[in-house]
């Protein structure tokens, strides 16, 4: 049985007619943007995979990684789902989230706070994810000369005349380096089946053939400074390759590589409301190569030490710097053994031989009651356990003295 496929897609999933009619009558349904339902972009002539939307993020994506875009702003954000790809873009330094739907920012803000991955593995240059609401008819200067901005899948929200308004403000007024716009492309409609004049979501005002398209991208750079290149995403069956991609897009790029003065600095515009700005952790530059493998040689050699402890009761090891060298952390850095003593001769915890080829270390037993590195603990009535570094002093009677194997003394 083929199902009656009805005008409103927000209630598509009725039973039958008078519930139909009944939640489509229904003022507190009808005007209740939670209810909506997603963008049809598959039928039984037609499913992608992956997911339509996926791969116009992905393609969104590409272009942003080939232009190195560094400061981007997502207009139509809506969920903040594009922004979950951008953050992962090693260059990219600001990201603004732009969407008019306060409520539904709020509620989506979290997924821009950075994860326990984000804090583990620190970003090499700086992130900041701002989320802020307002409308994109509207000018902000924080946004005025980004390296991109994009819109996906959001023109066709607006109605026909805001069209022109969002083109004087995007191209005329933020005069981004690039922009890149998707929207659906109304030739392939036809394979998902419509009714006369139906859209693919119940909030697009119109729906622009390629044609349409080509005609505004073409209107875009006959006033604005500007040049583009078309793309699609989506492609259609190989019986139905008239209609076009799914999906078409257009990349512009300002001619102009540099702007003319402007009182934009002077005189700063900042009418979105940010509801949320968030800094991402980066890694301490001044933290060197040295500084990583030192701790790595540290920790190294404190796990042969504690091993050889406590199978065999060596209280102090002599680690070959060649043995070091075999571990993948240590190797990874590619220095010479005379470089690695080196580091071990400038710490507090490793000694180094006579003849530079090993290095020595106090192991730690493995003991509850074991002191923290470096420090005692004066009122622990237990026999103290050794600790980094060795004491000269004589034993008090407090507890068992510590007979370290001949010639370790000479040693140290």
């Amino acid at each position: 049985m083929i199902p009656v496929i009805r005008q409103d897609p927000r209630f598509a999933d009725a039973e039958d007619e008078d519930e139909y009619q009944s939640r489509r009558s229904n003022p507190l349904i009808r005007d209740n943007r939670t209810c909506r339902l997603k963008e049809v972009e598959s039928s039984d002539l037609v499913k992608f995979e992956p997911p339509l939307y996926i791969q116009r993020y992905a393609r969104v994506v590409e272009h942003c990684k080939t232009g190195q875009y560094r400061t981007i702003a997502d207009f139509g954000t809506a969920e903040l789902t594009f922004v979950q790809y951008l953050k992962n873009l090693d260059f990219v330094n600001q990201i603004f989230a732009v969407d008019i739907d306060r409520n539904l920012l709020n509620s989506q803000k979290h997924r821009c706070r950075p994860q326990m991955f984000d804090h583990l593995n620190k970003r090499s240059e700086p992130l900041n994810i701002s989320v802020l609401c307002g409308s994109v008819l509207e000018f902000d200067s924080r946004l005025h000369d980004l390296d991109c901005i994009c819109a996906i899948e959001l023109i066709e929200h607006l109605q026909k005349d805001d069209v022109e308004k969002f083109s004087a403000a995007l191209f005329g007024r933020y005069q981004p380096k690039n922009v890149i716009i998707t929207t659906p492309n109304k030739d392939f409609n036809v394979l998902f089946e419509f009714e006369p004049d139906q859209m693919r979501h119940w909030d697009h005002k119109f729906e622009w053939t390629r044609e349409e398209f080509r005609t505004f991208c073409e209107g875009v750079t006959t006033k604005y400074d500007y040049k583009f290149d078309l793309f699609g995403v989506g492609d259609p069956p190989s019986e139905h390759q008239t209609v076009g991609p799914c999906s078409q897009g257009a990349v512009f790029t300002r001619q102009a590589s540099k702007l003319g003065s402007s009182s934009l600095e002077k005189f700063p515009t900042e009418v979105y409301e940010t509801l949320y700005s968030v800094d991402y952790p980066v890694e301490d530059k001044s933290l060197t190569p040295d500084y990583h493998l030192t701790n790595e040689i540290i920790y190294q050699c404190n796990q042969i030490g504690i091993a050889e402890y406590q199978e065999q009761g060596d209280e102090i090891s002599v680690i070959s710097i060649a043995h070091l060298q075999t571990f993948p952390s240590i190797d990874q850095y590619r220095v010479s053994d005379a470089h690695i003593a080196e580091l071990a001769r400038a710490t507090e915890h490793l000694r180094v031989m006579e003849d530079g080829l090993s290095i020595l270390v106090q192991n730690v037993p493995d003991s509850p009651s074991a002191p923290y590195w470096g420090f005692s603990d004066e009122k622990n009535d237990s026999p103290p356990a050794p600790y980094w570094g060795f004491s000269d002093e004589e034993n008090d009677g407090a507890g068992p003295s510590y007979n370290y194997h001949v010639g370790a003394e000479e040693l140290w």
